[in-house]
């Protein structure tokens, strides 16, 4: 119960400090990275060190397990995300998104690639070993399967608020949060089944790919 507790406070404390980077601090997207590569990596690892939650090893272990699973659902997941946008996407006002970018994050036209680049690669690993190893299957050990799921995708839709409080119309932000709650569970499913947290690191990333294909249209970098 003890390891149980802290792992609980410790993400809920963690995931409460990286939230005024993204509402009020809003610095350079560069800086913001560093602070979230701290928070959610460096430190969980210290306090993994301190309360032996889980071993790295196991955890950071890349298994074969699930391969077509990964490959059928990273080619789905992106081919949904844009097949999305292109059936609903004009219903929605996005001329906010891109504005939101460059005033909050210094993401503009002339840098948005190299950010487009790095969400997928980085920020996607950073998010599944906090949210998927650290939390979820960490979790797994100490609680009923059923509570890891809804803990774990709960926690990673909500910190998601933060960061998209300003950029959409309440009811899209809504739908937005709801649709991170669901690949919150999906991504926790991939793991479960492939008992890695690559499975869903694949997936999250052309996930993300997906979504910075919008981004590059958004920006007119791509028609």
């Amino acid at each position: 119960m003890k390891k149980y507790f802290s792992l609980l406070l410790s993400v809920g404390v963690l995931v409460s400090l990286m939230a005024p980077v993204d509402l009020w601090l809003a610095p350079n997207y560069w800086v913001k990275s560093a602070v979230k590569i701290t928070l959610f990596v460096i430190v969980p690892l210290v306090l993994n060190w301190i309360f032996k939650w889980i071993n790295l090893k196991e955890l950071l272990f890349f298994r074969k397990k699930g391969r077509k699973l990964i490959v059928v659902g990273s080619v789905i997941i992106y081919l949904f995300i844009i097949g999305v946008y292109l059936a609903i996407g004009h219903l929605f006002d996005l001329t906010g998104v891109t504005v939101t970018l460059e005033e909050t994050m210094a993401i503009n036209r002339d840098n948005f690639i190299f950010v487009a680049l790095y969400i997928p690669i980085v920020n996607a690993f950073i998010e599944e070993f906090f949210f998927r190893g650290i939390l979820f299957l960490t979790l797994m050990q100490y609680v009923k399967t059923s509570y890891a799921y809804i803990i774990s995708a709960g926690i990673f839709s909500i910190y998601h608020v933060a960061i998209m409080t300003n950029w959409f119309s309440v009811p899209l932000f809504i739908l937005l949060v709801f649709s991170l709650f669901v690949a919150g569970i999906l991504f926790n499913w991939i793991n479960d089944k492939t008992g890695s947290i690559y499975g869903s690191y694949f997936v999250h990333a052309a996930s993300n790919l997906a979504i910075n294909t919008i981004g590059l249209h958004l920006f007119g970098i791509i028609g």
